[in-house]
C-alpha cells in the first residue's frame, strides 16, 4: 500500500495502483473533485485542514456524509459537498490486502447546493461505478444510512461475546438473531417516522439494503443469514470500533435529536445511545452531530421541515 499498490481479493480480484500523498495541497491542485473516505470521525479533521486553500471551483464528496455539510462554517467556502448514504463496497482491510466482500448497485447521494452548471450530476455519476440515486436533500441521505438501524444495536447486544472471543464469529449469521432483529425493527420505525414528518416516504432498513445490493430479502435475520456481503464479514475485536464510534454519535445522535425536534417518541434510539454510553464511557450526545453542532438547534419544527422537506426541492427535477 505505501507503494502504492493495492491486493484486491473476494469480490474483486486482482491489483489497484494508486498514486499517494500525504500533503494535502497536493491532493486539491489535482483535482477539483475531493472525496473523503474517511470514517465521518475523521471528516472535521480534513476539513479543518481544507481550510487554508481556496476551494471554490472544488467539490467535496463524503462518503458516507452523515450530514457533514451541516457541520462546515463560513471559513471553507467551497463550490458544493455532496453526501453519500454509504460506502460503494462492503470491504475491509486485511495489511496491503483489501477484502471485498461486495459492490453496492446503486448508492444514494444529494448535494447541499441544486444550483449547480449544466453536466454536474453526469459529472458525478462518472466517478462512480454504479448507479447514483439522487435524494432530495443530505436528511433524506442520512436517513437512508442504515447503518444506523444495523451496526449499534448488534454491537451492543453481542458486546459479551465479541469481548470474551475477540471477534471469532460472523457479526451477521451469528450475532443478528430475532430478539436483535426485534431491537433493530425498533429503532428503524423512528427513523421511518422522522422522514414521514418531512414529507419522505423512506423503506426499511432492509428495503434500503435490498435496494443498494440488488437483493430481495423481506426480513433481517434472513438477510444476515444470506445476504453475501454481510454473513462473511466477521466481528471486531472489541466495541472500540467505527460501528459504535461514527454510528452512535454521527448517526444515531443526529436522528434522537431531529425526532425530538419533530415530537416522535425516540426512545428506542435513546435506548441504544445511552446503553453505548455506559459501555464505553463516551458522551456521545455531547461530543456526536447534535443539534447544535448541526445548526439546528434553534430552528422551529415548522421550519425544520420546510427546510429539508421533498416538497420544497427543485434538485430532482432538474436531474432527470
Amino acid at each position: 500500500m505505501s507503494k502504492g499498490r493495492l491486493m484486491l481479493s473476494g469480490m474483486m480480484e486482482g491489483f489497484s495502483h494508486l498514486r499517494l500523498t500525504t500533503d494535502m495541497s497536493q491532493a486539491v491542485a489535482f483535482s477539483t473533485i475531493l472525496i473523503l473516505t474517511v470514517p465521518s470521525t475523521g471528516q472535521q479533521t480534513i476539513l479543518e485542514e481544507l481550510k487554508q486553500y481556496d476551494l471554490r471551483r472544488h467539490t467535496i464528496i463524503a462518503i458516507p456524509g452523515n450530514l457533514v455539510s451541516l457541520l462546515m462554517d463560513a471559513e471553507i467556502e467551497v463550490a458544493n459537498i455532496l453526501e453519500t448514504n454509504l460506502s460503494p463496497y462492503s470491504c475491509r482491510m486485511d495489511d496491503n490486502n483489501l477484502l471485498v466482500f461486495g459492490r453496492k448497485k446503486v448508492v444514494f447521494i444529494t448535494a447541499l447546493r441544486a444550483d449547480v452548471r449544466p453536466g454536474f450530476y453526469d459529472d458525478i455519476q462518472s466517478i462512480f461505478p454504479m448507479k447514483l440515486k439522487w435524494c432530495s436533500s443530505v436528511i433524506e441521505v442520512s436517513l437512508s444510512n442504515v447503518n444506523g438501524v444495523f451496526h449499534p444495536a448488534m454491537m451492543l447486544m453481542n458486546a459479551g461475546r465479541i469481548e470474551s472471543t475477540a471477534g471469532d464469529f460472523m457479526l451477521y449469521r451469528d450475532g443478528l438473531t430475532r430478539s436483535v432483529a426485534n431491537t433493530m425493527q425498533a429503532i428503524d420505525h423512528v427513523r421511518m417516522e422522522i422522514g414521514r414528518k418531512f414529507g419522505l416516504r423512506l423503506g426499511t432498513a432492509v428495503d434500503i439494503s435490498n435496494e443498494c445490493y440488488d437483493q430481495g430479502f423481506t426480513d433481517l435475520v434472513d438477510l444476515a443469514q444470506n445476504s453475501p456481503p454481510h454473513n462473511r464479514l466477521k466481528a471486531p475485536g472489541d466495541i472500540d470500533n467505527r460501528n459504535i464510534t461514527e454510528d452512535v454519535p454521527d448517526l444515531l445522535v443526529s436522528w434522537h435529536g431531529l425526532a425530538e425536534k419533530l415530537g416522535i417518541d425516540a426512545s428506542p434510539i435513546a435506548a441504544i445511545i445511552v446503553l453505548a454510553e455506559m459501555a464505553t464511557g463516551a458522551e456521545y450526545r455531547k461530543t456526536g452531530r447534535n443539534l447544535r453542532k448541526l445548526h439546528l438547534d434553534g430552528v422551529g419544527r415548522s421550519e425544520l421541515v420546510t427546510m429539508f422537506s421533498p416538497f420544497q426541492a427543485t434538485q430532482n427535477e432538474a436531474r432527470l
